[in-house]
């Protein structure tokens, strides 16, 4: 997973929107995404195919509807252990200044 990618994705409000609605949702319809963003669909598409190719989301298509949830093992092993790898090296900086 490419860090900075991660930032770029999640540095827009609308796709860290869409991030938050997943993660509250666990899995969402594009056209319930489009719905609650009042984008249009092709905005949409936009937003989700850069969360896509930064790897924080997966898509599994069922008839003709695309469904969208959260990559969680691409979260904890990428963006989010990078911060808690952060948080902890500033910890241990912090204490041993002290």
């Amino acid at each position: 997973m490419d860090i900075p990618e991660v930032f770029r994705a999640l540095g827009d409000p609308a796709r860290l929107k869409i991030v938050c609605m997943l993660a509250e949702a666990g899995e969402m319809c594009v056209c319930k995404i489009v719905e609650e963003l009042d984008m249009g669909q092709p905005a949409v598409s936009h937003h989700l195919a850069r969360l896509r190719y930064a790897g924080l989301i997966r898509s599994r298509k069922q008839g003709q509807w695309v469904y969208y949830s959260l990559n969680l093992g691409a979260l904890e092993d990428g963006g989010l252990a990078f911060l808690r790898d952060l948080v902890g090296t500033s910890k241990l900086v912090a204490a041993r200044g002290r």
